[in-house]
Order: C-alpha cells, then sequence, then structure tokens
C-alpha cells in the first residue's frame, strides 16, 4: 500500500465523512491502517446493524457442515413446526432455509427495511411471540420467485440455528466462530426484546463491547442490533477473503463461503447488484468482491483479487451512507503492485 495515499484517509474521513468511527484496512493479512474517530478506540463494541445477517449465514453453514442441518432445502415448516400457527399460509411448506438466506423466501419487506433500516415493523416489537408472529404472516409472493430485503427472513434463521444445534445462536457462535476467530465473548449483554430499557440497560448496551439483543422467547436477534469490536469485523471479513479458512482451522465450508458470495439474485441496487446468502456481491473501481451491509454505512467489504478487506463504521443516528465511497476513491488507489 501507498502510505502517502492511504493517510490521505486522516484528513479526508473527518472532513467529508464526520459520521465516520473507525475505518481499517487489511491487506495480505496485515493490518495497514487503523483509525477511530469520536472519543472510540479498538477495543469499543460498534453497533453492526444489518452486518448481523452475514454473521447469521456463516453459523448457517457451519451448523449445515456438522450435519445440524441436513440440508438448504429444508423447509421452515419443518424445522421451525413447534412455532407455526394452525391457521399459517400453507405455503410455509415451500419456504426453504435457501431462500431465507437469498431474501426469496416469499415475505413481505419490512417496514422501513427497504433501505437497510433493521427496525422491523412496529407490529413485531410489540408482539410477545416474534416467531408465531412472522409465521403467521401471509406470504406474499410465492417462494422462490421474488427478492425483498426482509429482516424477519435473518431472525428466522437465528430461530433454526438455535433450534438445529440445540443451544442458543449466541453459545454455538461462541463455540463454532467466535472462539476460533479470537473473538473475546466472555461478557456479552444480552437485553430482551419488549423490555422497556432503564437508564442502566441503556447504559450498559452502549459500553459493551459485544451486546446481542433477545426476542421474547430468547432468540438472538438475526436481523441487527449486535456488537462487536471493528478489529472482530475485520476478522470476519478475513475468514471469508480466504474461502472460510482461519490459520489452520476450516471454520466456515469452503463451499458455502462461495456460495454465499456470490450472486444468486438480483437486487435492483446498482451499487450492489446481487445478493448470495446474506451477503451483497459489489464491484469497485473494476475489481468484483461481496461485501456485508449495515444502516448508516456500516461495512465489511472484501475484494479477492486485491488480498484487501475493508472495516468501516459509522454512527448510524446520521443517516448518511457515504463512507464507503472512500474504497474506490482512496483505498483502491492506495493499492500497489
Amino acid at each position: 500500500m501507498d502510505p502517502a495515499v492511504l493517510d490521505d484517509l486522516d484528513t479526508k474521513v473527518p472532513a467529508y465523512h464526520s459520521q465516520v468511527r473507525s475505518l481499517l484496512v487489511v491487506r495480505h493479512g496485515y493490518l495497514v491502517y487503523e483509525r477511530s474517530w469520536q472519543g472510540f478506540d479498538a477495543a469499543d463494541g460498534q453497533e453492526l446493524h444489518s452486518i448481523t445477517k452475514s454473521i447469521i449465514s456463516a453459523l448457517v453453514g457451519i451448523a449445515l457442515a456438522e450435519r445440524h442441518l441436513k440440508s438448504l432445502d429444508q423447509t421452515v415448516a419443518q424445522l421451525l413446526a413447534a412455532h407455526l400457527p394452525n391457521d399459517a399460509d400453507p405455503r410455509w411448506g415451500q419456504v426453504t432455509v435457501r431462500q431465507l438466506l437469498t431474501m426469496t423466501g416469499g415475505l413481505a419487506g419490512d417496514e422501513q427495511s427497504q433501505g437497510g433500516d433493521e427496525r422491523l415493523s412496529r407490529g413485531l416489537f410489540q408482539s410477545r411471540d416474534w416467531l408465531r408472529e412472522i409465521l403467521g404472516r401471509y406470504l406474499a409472493a410465492t417462494p422462490g420467485t421474488t427478492f425483498v430485503y426482509s429482516n424477519a427472513s435473518s431472525h428466522l434463521l437465528s430461530a433454526i440455528v438455535a433450534t438445529a444445534t440445540g443451544q442458543s445462536t449466541l453459545a454455538f457462535a461462541r463455540a463454532r466462530l467466535f472462539g476460533p476467530l479470537g473473538i473475546h465473548s466472555d461478557h456479552v449483554f444480552e437485553p430482551l426484546a419488549n423490555h422497556r430499557p432503564t437508564p442502566a440497560d441503556v447504559k450498559a448496551y452502549q459500553q459493551a463491547a459485544v451486546a446481542w439483543p433477545r426476542d421474547p422467547q430468547g432468540y438472538h436477534f438475526g436481523f441487527g442490533e449486535t456488537k462487536l469490536p471493528a478489529r472482530d469485523l475485520a476478522k470476519v471479513g478475513y475468514l471469508y477473503l480466504n474461502g472460510g479458512r482461519w490459520d489452520t482451522a476450516q471454520v466456515v465450508p469452503a463451499a458455502y463461503v462461495r456460495a454465499s458470495t456470490q450472486a444468486h439474485v438480483p437486487t435492483g441496487n446498482p451499487l450492489a447488484p446481487g445478493y448470495g446468502y446474506q451477503w451483497w456481491t459489489t464491484t469497485e473501481q473494476g475489481h468484483r468482491g461481496f461485501a456485508a451491509v449495515g444502516l448508516g454505512g456500516q461495512l465489511v467489504e472484501v475484494l479477492p483479487d486485491l488480498d484487501l478487506v475493508v472495516v468501516i463504521t459509522t454512527d448510524a443516528a446520521r443517516q448518511r451512507e457515504d463512507a464507503s465511497d472512500l474504497v474506490g476513491e482512496t483505498i483502491i488507489p492506495a493499492v500497489t503492485g
């Protein structure tokens, strides 16, 4: 990397992208650039928003490799039968894990989620049983036919991971993903949804390095609201850059990683025209890649031909998503050789 070009980020970020909290660049496995702003540092937890979906996808791949799941073609009706209302839409018997991963399960888009907002519909957050609320919905499209960005789909995947493995999503992640990557998750704040947060709860969430909220039945959110330090996000990106391998361990099956990061359906989004298994496919300055993306510009972008991983975290409340421009404007031009 050309340090003179890369160091332009020191002035560009504060001047033009004041929402950015942290920016990390990994090249050939080396952390070549790391800066934090707004009083944050490398150890602070960052709100991932929809990057959570890509982590859930990794857990699905691991569960499949360990035969907790027989196939990605197993259906929601089979895997979550205990939560299916008696009057449920019979087409839930056709909705597969693969379709949930590619957002083609036929679910309607959640309120405000089309632009990447993590908030599920107000009715769901008011529900005492999120899974029955989701599974009680009439499907908006024939399963497997239409891409619609759906937070509910990702929450069903978290419940499927927990049900299939016989442990919470967080416990499975600790044992099979966070542990091998050296992501320290001994102290995790796990607030329950539908509980009116006290000032102490809010403070605990703000101060937590790792957090993963749960729905009223205890299923960890599959769509967002998790927190991890930015360096841990870089580990997830580097894991996928290397085909799911970390040191000598194959953490996520290589074939699953390849399938996850290929476009299975068009999205209609010119910046990320394809969608894989809870990952977006991208092209930056002619370099094909893939990305985990969250509300407000949270980003883990991987460009395999450059052996490059970029992590950006932001203050999502500022509602700006232009920080990703830095990848094409400054970071790629800094690549040499």
